[in-house]
């Protein structure tokens, strides 16, 4: 059905399905968004623990209302709603019957100590958990003020080995990963098939009310269900070690969506290219390298081995030389370019945005 946040959402939507398919209509997917003229944010107001804003409805109708008033879609950018708890990387934890809390600026979170333990079992999902009461609770708001404006976005949360680190603390963990092996790697089974209950309950609520894309926090829009698999703790492992406990993961989600896009949120995730293309139902990577680094430049034979493995490719451009260079280079089937930070104006986007187009093949 569609948005009536989004002009050209037929057209945005047909290039989404070729992107898909490793293809493109001759020029790449971009992500661009603007400022929308003459639009004033509305800033939220609580003297209430900033934990609490996460299941308050109140809070996401505030968060989505800005966003969706304040933005223009431009390119191939689609209107999503996105419900965002614990800063997207709670929920599993809470499952499993973590807690955490924010840091003293807000800007962090802090998993709470002695909640969880490696030697007991993850509970299954189930819809009575606390976590679905409220957040169901936010949904349902958001879907009442949305309707057909945007599509809205199934939950988000940090992969199962990243959130035992967190629970666990990191020599706690890492000496599991030597001693307690199994320990492990059922715990992150466990987590990871809970996860996958929750994700596929919100979905099939929303689809009962007329939505069912996703994007997760990435910005690619699916027909269908999406995650953005991860695994932020890897960069402190050795390429075996990734294949032993995080590939088994990674997979375990990628044969349960619909699409999948492993984040690369470091260079130095680059040393598990050849592992992660061997996961069949592995869609493509999603390049997020830290944002000191200058460009893509001298990273461009990692982009081309990623390509030439037959994976799909996003790519967060910082500079619109950066998303040029990519198409030349690269060329645009099965491309996303994100460009960030968001334009001052339409205008600005569209000057930018026929450069990319002008430097297709």
């Amino acid at each position: 059905m569609a948005y009536t946040d989004k002009k050209n959402e037929a057209e945005s939507r047909r290039r989404h399905r070729a992107f898909w398919n490793n293809s493109s209509e001759g020029i790449p997917l971009v992500f661009a968004v603007a400022d929308k003229p003459g639009f004033t944010l509305r800033p939220w107001m609580s003297k209430r623990p900033r934990k609490e804003w996460d299941l308050d409805p109140a809070w996401h109708l505030s968060m989505v209302q800005n966003y969706l008033d304040g933005t223009c879609f431009l390119a191939d950018a689609m209107p999503v709603a996105s419900l965002m708890v614990g800063l997207d990387i709670t929920n599993t934890a809470v499952l499993a019957g973590g807690d955490y809390d924010y840091s003293r600026t807000g800007d962090f979170i802090d998993f709470k100590p002695g909640r969880f333990a490696l030697d007991r079992p993850v509970p299954p999902f189930t819809p009575g958990h606390s976590l679905v009461r409220d957040l169901k609770a936010c949904y349902g708001a958001v879907i009442n003020q949305v309707g057909r404006r945007a599509a809205v976005n199934p939950p988000m949360t940090l992969d199962a080995l990243s959130t035992l680190y967190g629970l666990c603390g990191s020599h706690t963990l890492l000496t599991a990963l030597i001693n307690r092996k199994e320990d492990v790697k059922q715990r992150v089974k466990e987590m990871t098939r809970a996860y996958l209950g929750f994700y596929d309950y919100f979905y099939a609520y929303l689809a009962e009310r007329g939505y069912g894309e996703s994007s997760s926090w990435f910005q690619v829009f699916c027909e269908g269900t999406f995650e953005s698999v991860r695994c932020d703790f890897s960069l402190m492992l050795s390429p075996d070690m990734f294949r032993e406990f995080v590939i088994p993961e990674i997979t375990q989600v990628c044969n349960h969506m619909d699409h999948t896009l492993f984040n690369m949120c470091s260079v130095k995730h680059a040393r598990f290219i050849d592992a992660l293309a061997g996961i069949d139902s592995l869609d493509g990577i999603f390049w997020n390298p830290e944002p000191y680094l200058d460009g893509i430049k001298d990273f461009l034979p990692a982009l081309r081995r990623i390509k030439e493995r037959g994976m799909l490719l996003e790519i967060v451009c910082q500079k619109i030389e950066d998303a040029v260079l990519a198409v030349r280079e690269l060329g645009p089937d099965g491309l996303y370019l994100m460009i960030e930070p968001r334009f001052p104006s339409p205008d600005h986007a569209r000057r930018a945005l026929e450069k990319i187009y002008n430097a297709c093949p």
